[in-house]
């Protein structure tokens, strides 16, 4: 026979182990630096989820590209390798062409409204859900900011500057039809490989948010921000559909919830922050353009057509981007 203390703690570890097995982690990355929106949303998600579940649910936070530039985290996702990305819908395209419509120049007339059409409950749910099939879901959205240009050498102050430069965008078609559209070349190139290029001349530019411009130091070798607000940046964040979906009730609940909760709070902090971001850029020896309302206009008028243009015959990019119009006409 078994002395008691054997068995004892045989059944000791019986119990004990399972409950350890049950903790997941959940590995978060994105390629921002610094305190702007989207890794400040992982610092509030991981507090938030983890006061709710306690040891149920591990969360890991991976900025700066320590998983890979915005590409190998999306292919993450689908693959399972990772379980969380925070970046815009763009990089998404990989995975269902339909996440570009929030590129569509135009559809947007402010920061404020753009928040409200992302968040309206139908589009929010519809936009979500559209890399499902792939083994993505959509957990948050927001309005993070206002499309801005870097350039290091000449500023841009008129449409017609556009013509003849190199500048990075998003790897997606729509950017670079923008880009064709004012005479400029679009040149997808990961977020890590922008400040070298711009350095060594194989980009005069680059399409980004004024929250990278400054977690980069972007003054650093650029003096010219270019607020030409023709778009929005919208910040998203996906997961890995299958981890999500074998968590236990409450670990599921926790992270879809407060994940919900943190698009208002996201836009808040970004339209907040914006104000230091565009102060530091002057601090630091930079210019901030604006167009004048005649050069906004022309701006606008060239790239009116972009969206529909570009889906006219591709049937399931047309019907998102219809449901975007729709969306949008419910704020105007």
């Amino acid at each position: 026979m078994k002395p008691i203390r054997f068995v004892l703690a045989a059944a000791i570890a019986a119990i004990v182990i399972p409950a350890h097995a049950q903790v997941a982690t959940m590995k978060i990355g994105t390629a921002t630096i610094g305190d702007g929106d989207q890794n400040k949303w992982m610092d509030w998600f991981r507090e938030r989820v983890e006061k709710r579940v306690g040891d149920k649910l591990k969360v890991e936070l991976y900025p700066g590209s320590q998983l890979g530039d915005n590409t190998r985290m999306v292919e993450g996702i689908q693959l399972g390798t990772i379980e969380g990305y925070v970046g815009p819908p763009g990089f998404s395209t990989p995975t269902d062409r339909r996440f570009q419509i929030l590129d569509v120049p135009g559809v947007f007339k402010s920061l404020e409204q753009g928040q409200k059409i992302v968040t309206d409950p139908a589009f929010r749910k519809y936009f979500l859900s559209l890399g499902e099939a792939k083994g993505v879901e959509g957990i948050s959205i927001w309005a993070s900011g206002t499309s801005i240009f870097v350039t290091a050498k000449k500023p841009i102050r008129t449409v017609e500057d556009f013509r003849g430069l190199k500048l990075r965008v998003m790897a997606n078609k729509m950017e670079s039809e923008t880009m064709g559209r004012l005479g400029s070349t679009g040149i997808p190139m990961a977020l890590g490989e922008t400040l070298p290029a711009m350095q060594t001349g194989v980009i005069d530019g680059t399409k980004l948010a004024l929250v990278v411009a400054d977690g980069f130091k972007y003054w650093t070798i650029a003096k010219y921000i270019t607020e030409t607000e023709e778009a929005l940046i919208i910040s998203m964040v996906t997961v890995n559909k299958p981890f999500l979906d074998k968590q236990p009730a409450n670990v599921r609940s926790a992270i879809l919830e407060e994940a919900q909760k943190l698009d208002d709070d996201m836009h808040a902090y970004s339209v907040e922050k914006r104000k230091t971001y565009r102060k530091n850029w002057v601090a630091n020896g930079g210019e901030l353009v604006r167009f004048t309302p005649e050069e906004h206009k022309k701006l606008l008028d060239k790239l009116a057509t972009v969206g529909e243009t570009y889906v006219a015959d591709q049937p399931d990019l047309k019907a998102a981007f219809q449901k975007l119009q729709e969306t949008a006409k419910k704020y105007p």
